[in-house]
């Protein structure tokens, strides 16, 4: 059954709602990643996996280095979101997915204030080409992506990825058929808002990507950049107010 971990509290619609507008911030600047930094994918790694391939098999060896080098900047952000989450809820700090978001909007700051200016010109240069700046601005959206991205598990709020949403297509299915073809235990009321849940997960994801192709041709990278920070801004305040996760005791 797909259902949500054993650690991770039942859906509820505060989580939901954290759950979707975090996922739209990963559409949004996985999308704003693609169209302002060669053409690499921020958010999503799938991606930068077959580019990877892609660009190696045709030569480019540049470009394919580039998109290895993304993939390795956003598990640094895993492992740096993860190990602090998990020492914090071991610490008795319930608040720890303010204290990752925070961290996520410090990069999307620097990369809004000292970055947009690069972008657009020869400054950064190409996934062919690269400068220095565009592996430096490439590492600030990589890794605030991959902070945000195993934050809602790794603090037992909500079992779901925010910068991808494959998986939650296929929980989307899953939790469909079970409200269709319910089994023992399963009620059907609670398998559709879970299917629906998933489901929102993706159209936030893809929206997010949208408003973002819409904004960016016409509004300077910076202004782009305060939509998702200011979103952020809001979870994190959430966060504070009414702390989503639940502290752990460390094993003896």
């Amino acid at each position: 059954m797909p259902a949500n971990g054993a650690d991770h509290p039942p859906l509820t619609p505060g989580r939901a709602a954290v759950g979707i507008t975090l996922t739209a911030v990963g559409g949004y600047v996985d999308c704003f990643g693609y169209l302002t930094l060669s053409q690499v994918y921020t958010a999503q790694m799938s991606g930068n996996t077959v580019l990877i391939a892609v660009h190696a098999g045709s030569g480019d060896i540049a470009s394919a280095l580039l998109h290895a080098y993304t993939i390795g900047v956003f598990l640094f952000g895993l492992l740096v979101s993860g190990v602090g989450i998990e020492a914090a809820l071991r610490c008795n700090i319930r608040r720890v997915l303010a204290l990752a978001l925070i961290i996520e909007v410090v990069c999307l700051a620097a990369l809004a204030l000292w970055g947009a200016p690069l972008i657009g010109g020869n400054a950064i240069g190409t996934a062919d080409h690269p400068r220095w700046t565009l592996y430096a601005l490439i590492a600030l959206t990589a890794a605030a992506m991959g902070l945000q991205n195993t934050s809602l598990r790794m603090a037992g709020i909500l079992a779901v990825f925010t910068t991808h949403v494959t998986g939650s297509l296929t929980q989307a299915s899953e939790w469909l058929i079970l409200f269709l073809l319910p089994r023992t235990g399963v009620k059907r009321r609670p398998a559709l808002a879970q299917a629906a849940f998933s489901a929102s997960l993706w159209l936030s994801f893809f929206l997010g990507a949208l408003l973002v192709s819409e904004l960016q041709p016409r509004q300077a990278p910076g202004l782009v950049l305060l939509l998702p920070i200011s979103a952020l801004l809001a979870v994190i305040a959430a966060d504070l107010m009414r702390p989503l996760a639940n502290p752990k005791k460390a094993p003896a």
